[in-house]
């Protein structure tokens, strides 16, 4: 009877530690990095993570280059495209220190003496006789064959168009061999004209490159 009892009575207490056990073996069985994964906020597993491969197509250079390019090239015109015109204003005058009587020379002289011109060049001169008692001509020989005589202070306007190029020499008829100039007469004037490039070049540095996804 008393052996009957005391199992009774400590029934419970068997009972309590059992559960106590069940209990223990339950934590253990959770792992440190279980637990710190079931304490961690949730979040989608590798496999339910889509992704897509990114195919890198790097940038044909053919298709940035432009059928629009052009090359300068200088080229000359015909003189009938370039021609323009020249206009001189040509006075008579004297040389300082020149004496006529010691020298056996005049003093007289063209102010300018030089003038340049291109080929093609419509050439106008006024030319202007500053001495009162004096005849001065501008003259020049083949190809204009210009002879124009003026008065003491009158003067003159003519026009020509400028031949084949090279130096050609106009001079006074009263007054030689001072009074003398010098027509220049020089090649047209190039012109750039644009034309087509042949080659279109396109140049992209090497160091960058260009993808599209």
């Amino acid at each position: 009877m008393r052996t009957l009892l005391f199992t009774i009575k400590t029934t419970p207490t068997v009972v309590t530690i059992v559960v106590a056990w069940l209990f223990l073996s339950s934590v253990n069985i959770l792992t440190p990095s279980a637990t710190a994964q079931s304490l961690s906020p949730s979040s989608p597993s590798s496999s339910s993570l889509s992704t897509t491969p990114v195919h890198n197509t790097k940038v044909n250079n053919n298709n940035l280059s432009s059928s629009s390019n052009t090359t300068i090239t200088p080229t000359t015109a015909p003189s009938s495209t370039t021609s323009s015109n020249k206009s001189f204003y040509i006075f008579t005058g004297e040389t300082e220190g020149v004496n006529e009587t010691k020298l056996g020379i005049p003093p007289d002289r063209f102010s300018p003496d030089i003038l340049a011109v291109n080929e093609g060049d419509t050439v106008t001169i006024h030319f202007y006789n500053l001495d009162s008692d004096e005849r001065h001509t501008f003259t020049i020989g083949a190809p204009y064959n210009i002879n124009k005589d003026v008065a003491g202070s009158q003067n003159t306007t003519f026009t020509f168009r400028a031949g084949d190029e090279g130096a050609y020499t106009f001079y006074c008829t009263y007054h030689q061999p001072t009074m003398t100039g010098e027509l220049i007469v020089l090649p047209p004037p190039t012109v750039e004209k644009a034309t087509p490039a042949n080659t279109v070049c396109c140049q992209i540095d090497s160091r960058y490159q260009y993808y599209l996804r």
